[in-house]
C-alpha cells in the first residue's frame, strides 16, 4: 500500500495539468491538457460547459494511469472562485461559472448588482469573508443570477467541488477550507459559513457542504480505483509547493500576481485573507500586474515580438541603470482604460520604456507586501515563472525591501504543492 502512487492534478484557466507522484521517487511525469473555451465570449458572461470540463480532467487522469498504476489516491487544486448550482445528484442546473464571469456588474434598476449587494450588510461582515468582495467570486455572481428558474433547493458547488463529485461514486459533500472560503460566504473569524451573507442570496434555498480543514476523501474515482480528496485552491498550493513559511513574504509573478505572508490572525482591512493549512491564514493582495502586462509591453517595443530575444532584449534593457528620469508607465494594458507610457520626451529611449515599465510592475508588489504584513526580517521568496525567469523585476521588488531572497525551482509549484500535501498522508 505505501509503494502506490499519487496523481495530481491541477485545474488552471487555460489547461489542467496532470502528475505522478511515486513514494520513492517524487513526481515522475507532468503533462498538461486545454481547459476547455468559454460557450461566448459576447457580454459579461464567462462559463464553460460542466461536461467538457469533466471530460478534459478524466482525460488528463487516464493519461497518467499507465505511469500511476493502480493510484492510491489522486489531489486536486485548481482555478478558485468558479461556481455553479446543483440538484442533490449533483446535476448541473447552469454551466460552470469562471472566476472571469462579471454578471454582477450588470445593472439592476440603475445600480449594479454588486454595489447593492456590498451595501446589504456592514463591512465587518464581508471583512471577516475574506475582505474582497468583487465581481468574481461566486457570492456576487449567485446575487446577479435570477434563482426563480430553479424549483426548490440547490447545492453551491465551486467548480472544484463539482469536478470531484462528478469524478466519484457516492460522492460526499464536503469542500476543503481553501476551496470554501473563494466563495466570499465563508466567514473565517468564526470557521463556518456566513449566517448574514447567505441570508443575503438564498437563504435556506441554499445547500451549503459541510467544510474540512483537512484533506478528506469525497469519494472513489470510478476508472481507477483512487481515492479523491477534497480540491484545494491553487494559490496555496502554489505557495506550498514553492515553500512558503512563516517570516517569508512570498510574492508569485507568472500570468496574474500575488503578494502573500502567513499569519495567525485576520488581516481585517488591510489585506485579502485566505485559509491556508495547518490552521493558518494567508494574508494576501491579488490581481497585480505580471506576465500579461509585461509581456504586452515588450511585444510593443519589439515591434510585436515575444520570443527569446526580445526576452533577451528587455532583460538586458533593465538590468542597466537610468542615466536620467524616466517617464511613467502604465501596465494596464488589459483593463478597461487601457495603458501606456507618459512623459516621454526626445531623451528617452525603447531601453527607458522597459525600465520605466518594470519600474511600475514592481512598485504593486512593494506597497502590497507592506499590506500583508511585511517585517525587516523577513526573507523573500519568488515564484511563479514571470518571477523565476526575469531578474530584473525580482531586483526591482528587492532593492526597495532590501532584504535576501530565494526564487522558487522552475516546475508547476500547484503541483509540488499538492505532493507536499500527499506526503503528509
Amino acid at each position: 500500500m505505501a509503494n502506490r502512487s499519487s496523481l495530481l492534478v491541477d485545474l488552471g484557466a487555460t489547461y489542467v495539468k496532470v502528475a505522478v507522484l511515486r513514494p520513492d521517487e517524487g513526481i515522475v511525469a507532468e503533462s498538461k491538457f486545454p481547459f476547455p473555451e468559454f460557450t461566448s465570449l459576447d457580454g459579461p458572461y464567462r462559463t464553460v460547459e460542466p461536461a467538457k470540463v469533466l471530460a478534459a480532467v478524466e482525460v488528463a487522469i487516464a493519461s497518467a494511469l499507465p505511469l500511476g498504476t493502480n493510484p492510491e489516491r489522486i489531489l486536486l487544486s485548481g482555478q478558485m472562485h468558479g461556481w455553479t448550482l446543483t440538484d442533490e445528484r449533483n446535476v448541473p442546473h447552469l454551466p460552470l461559472i469562471t472566476w472571469q464571469d462579471r454578471r454582477a456588474l450588470l445593472d439592476r434598476n440603475g445600480t449594479p448588482y454588486l454595489e447593492q449587494l456590498r451595501n446589504i450588510l456592514p463591512a465587518d461582515i464581508w471583512h471577516a469573508a475574506g475582505n474582497e468582495l468583487r465581481a468574481g467570486l461566486p457570492v456576487s455572481g449567485i446575487y446577479a443570477t435570477d434563482l426563480k428558474a430553479i424549483d426548490g433547493r440547490f447545492r453551491v458547488h465551486s467548480l472544484l467541488s463539482w469536478v470531484a463529485a462528478t469524478l466519484t461514486t457516492k460522492p460526499e459533500f464536503v469542500q476543503h477550507i481553501t476551496d470554501a472560503a473563494a466563495s466570499g460566504m465563508f466567514d473565517l473569524k468564526v470557521g463556518s459559513w456566513s449566517e448574514q451573507i447567505t441570508a443575503a442570496i438564498g437563504g435556506e434555498r441554499l445547500l451549503l457542504a459541510r467544510v474540512s480543514s483537512a484533506p478528506e476523501v469525497v469519494g472513489i474515482h470510478r476508472a481507477s480505483g483512487a481515492a479523491v480528496f477534497a480540491p484545494v485552491g491553487d494559490q496555496q498550493a502554489a505557495l506550498l509547493g514553492a515553500g512558503i513559511d512563516e517570516g517569508v513574504t512570498a510574492f508569485n509573478i507568472a500570468t496574474g500576481g500575488q503578494v502573500a505572508r502567513l499569519a495567525s490572525e485576520h488581516a481585517e482591512d488591510r489585506s485579502q485573507t485566505r485559509p491556508f493549512f495547518d490552521g493558518l491564514l494567508l494574508h494576501t493582495r491579488t490581481h497585480l500586474p505580471a506576465g500579461r502586462a509585461l509581456t504586452h509591453g515588450v511585444a510593443l517595443l519589439s515591434r510585436g515580438r515575444a520570443d527569446d530575444e526580445a526576452w533577451r532584449w528587455a532583460a538586458e534593457a533593465a538590468a542597466v541603470p537610468a542615466r536620467h528620469a524616466l517617464p511613467h508607465a502604465h501596465p494596464t494594458f488589459h483593463g478597461a482604460t487601457g495603458g501606456g507610457w507618459s512623459g516621454v520626451n526626445d531623451a528617452h529611449s525603447s531601453e527607458d520604456l522597459v525600465r520605466a515599465l518594470v519600474t511600475a510592475i514592481a512598485a504593486p508588489y512593494v506597497d502590497g507586501a507592506v499590506d500583508v504584513g511585511f517585517r525587516p526580517t523577513d526573507e523573500l521568496l519568488f515564484c511563479g515563472g514571470v518571477a523565476q525567469r526575469f531578474a530584473p523585476l525580482r531586483a526591482a521588488i528587492q532593492s526597495k525591501l532590501n532584504r535576501p531572497a530565494k526564487v522558487a525551482p522552475e516546475g508547476d509549484m500547484a503541483l509540488r504543492g499538492l505532493a507536499v500535501l500527499a506526503g503528509r498522508m
